[in-house]
């Protein structure tokens, strides 16, 4: 079901509230647009902020946690099929891909510093999109093991790259030294 428009007006969501009720919980039409009325002056944005205990307040306990639900699932599904929503669920993938590739090439490579340039490569290709798909999506149960894996990975490349950069400040320090 479609939610209305953030531009609705309150009949639009009592609108849309009866047509949950009637398609998603099999209601009367009169039983619906009965409980539906019960939202007085909330407009689309006030629906979709709405918690769980202001459904109970609003319609009751015994039908509120239930719009409550099949509202979120509408607003779940309104995200899986926005640009942001399908760029979230589809990131992973080839950032999982791409780290899978770096790490196999790490343990291939005979140098040391050919391996650490690919388990860099590997905490940049997954470290950063986790981060960024855990912050993005709120709907998802697995936002805090996106979010912690890859501010972690996200930390550690962080470090690497500091390290190494280091690195090459003190060989360019010995360098001018040796010139000098």
């Amino acid at each position: 079901m479609t939610l209305p428009p953030l531009t609705a007006g309150p009949n639009e969501v009592r609108a849309y509230i009866t047509r949950i009720l009637v398609s998603k919980h099999d209601a009367a039409p009169e039983l619906a647009h009965r409980i539906a009325s019960q939202w007085t002056l909330g407009r689309p944005g006030d629906l979709r902020r709405a918690g769980m205990k202001y459904f109970d307040q609003v319609f009751g306990s015994d039908v509120g946690t239930f719009l409550f639900r099949t509202v979120q699932e509408d607003i779940r599904a309104e995200w899986d099929q926005s640009l942001p929503g399908m760029v979230n669920f589809w990131t992973p993938i080839p950032s999982i891909g791409l780290t899978v590739f770096f790490v196999v090439r790490a343990y291939r490579q005979t140098s040391a510093t050919s391996m650490m340039a690919s388990i860099r490569y590997a905490t940049l290709a997954f470290g950063p999109p986790m981060a960024f798909c855990g912050f993005q999506d709120g709907h998802n149960s697995f936002q805090a093991m996106k979010i912690v894996s890859g501010l972690i990975v996200s930390f550690f490349a962080f470090l690497w790259y500091a390290v190494r950069f280091c690195e090459l400040l003190e060989a360019r320090s010995k360098e001018e030294k040796k010139a000098a």
